[in-house]
């Protein structure tokens, strides 16, 4: 899907997204899940995993999914502190959150949840906290970095192996594909892709 800001975000440029979630094996729901969320001159992200698989796993995502809503207007460290509240006595989740605003990427994360930035041929991992939010969550770290017309971010679950070069295409059909051809049967399988794009006229 493809989204456009409203100024001063780079009005000729237009956002690239796309979820894709696969269940463990067998479960009608699992505890993946990813959200792409406008904002005040730009766009919210969140790549959420919830201990465990199932049902039960489900209930907690459908929990942190509320408090996401309700609260995202918040620095992504600040989202995963609010995230970490609510998730009290619960099985507990992983997440990434990347707020970008102003061609300016915000990086945090806690868990196994993996990100990576690519810029033309250059790839960065980002730095996520080892934890898990409802339980043992660490200081969250944010990580802030430029994300110019031709950047892509993949943030991916422990589910998902991503291969050392990336496919080319759509932010559908790369999330798709890594998925597909990387995710495990073992396990939850879930990205989110974000990738900008000069806009068509």
């Amino acid at each position: 899907m493809v989204l456009t800001a409203t100024p001063p975000f780079n009005t000729a440029v237009e956002l690239d997204h796309a979820v894709c979630v696969r269940s463990y094996p067998g479960a009608p729901r699992g505890g993946d899940m990813g959200w792409v969320i406008p904002i005040d001159q730009g766009f919210l992200a969140v790549l959420l995993d919830a201990s465990g698989h199932g049902l039960a796993a489900y209930a907690v995502a459908q929990k942190a999914r509320h408090t996401l809503l309700e609260n995202t207007h918040l620095a992504p460290a600040d989202l995963l502190r609010a995230l970490d509240n609510s998730l009290k006595n619960s099985i507990g989740a992983a997440a990434a959150v990347a707020r970008l605003q102003h061609d300016r990427l915000e990086f945090s994360g806690i868990g196994n949840v993996n990100a990576r930035l690519v810029v033309d041929s250059q790839q960065q991992a980002l730095k996520v906290k080892v934890g898990v939010l409802g339980w043992r969550m660490r200081t969250p770290e944010t990580q802030v970095l430029d994300f110019p017309a031709n950047a892509c971010l993949v943030m991916h679950t422990d589910g998902v192996s991503l291969p050392d070069s990336l496919p080319r295409g759509s932010a559908k059909s790369l999330a798709q594909s890594l998925v597909d051809l990387h995710g495990s049967e073992h396990d939850d399988a879930s990205v989110l892709v974000l990738q900008r794009q000069r806009k068509v006229v």
